[in-house]
């Protein structure tokens, strides 16, 4: 199944707009990063449905070690939905967009960045619409939580 997303055509880099979400949402595609982040305030996270899991939780990010906390959210970007997927709540509004999404959510699929047409094209090879998103940073599966 193809599953095309608008890129923002007043940026450089991948960032994907989400106005299914809510309007005016978006998110950076880093291809570089582990675990996905919320990088505004997190109240509008738990708008969203987000339950907060764990406070002050390290990760690798933003050019180093950083601290925020552990969320988990059902996200669906158009018809791929990844049930209870781990979301860190670190603000940072140097980020374009209110998510960094990882590439890593995509690992199962095929994904293109079109400058040119200003998309982001996911091809999804299963018959499956549900993904979890499994964190491993080399040296095993990651874990934020206990």
């Amino acid at each position: 199944m193809r599953h095309i997303f608008r890129l923002d055509p007043d940026v450089r880099r991948p960032v994907i707009l989400l106005d299914e979400i809510f309007k005016g949402c978006s998110a950076l595609i880093d291809t570089g990063a582990l675990i996905p982040v919320w990088t505004k305030d997190a109240t509008v996270l738990e708008a969203l449905g987000a339950i907060l899991e764990k406070r002050n939780v390290e990760f690798g990010g933003f050019g180093g070690t950083a601290y925020g906390d552990l969320y988990r959210m059902d996200l669906r970007l158009g018809q791929i939905i990844y049930p209870s997927m781990p979301i860190v709540a670190s603000s940072n509004e140097q980020i374009p967009g209110y998510f960094l999404f990882t590439a890593t959510m995509f690992s199962e699929m095929e994904y293109t960045v079109s400058n040119k047409n200003k998309q982001f094209i996911v091809e999804t090879t299963e018959n499956q619409v549900c993904y979890n998103l499994v964190i491993d940073s080399g040296r095993g599966v990651y874990v934020l939580a206990e």
